[in-house]
């Protein structure tokens, strides 16, 4: 149950911190969040604006400045391979997408 708090706190966390730039530039930003269960599975799909398209690496961003960015997402990792899960990670000009399924 712990787990599941940081699985989903590091994604929200990531998602409203890059919504909040968006919004700042165009007025606007939607983060899009879907919890199922589906066979036996947890399913957590999170959609959310960026302003500017980020590079995956590794099942997490590659940080062009040197500093803890994507660390959150190490965090969700760990919780995923605890579990045996999956997760994917894609990102477009426009929108950041996590999808992980336990």
């Amino acid at each position: 149950e712990e787990e599941i708090v940081i699985l989903l706190s590091n994604l929200l966390d990531n998602a409203i911190r890059e919504s909040e730039k968006v919004l700042k530039n165009t007025g606007k930003a939607v983060i899009h969040l879907k919890l199922e269960c589906e066979d036996h599975k947890l399913i957590f799909a999170i959609r959310n604006p960026v302003t500017e398209k980020v590079e995956i690496e590794n099942d997490t961003i590659k940080s062009k400045r040197g500093d803890h960015h994507g660390i959150g997402l190490l965090n969700v990792k760990a919780v995923v391979d605890k579990y045996g899960g999956d997760m994917v990670l894609s990102c477009d000009e426009n929108e950041f997408k996590a999808v992980v399924i336990l």
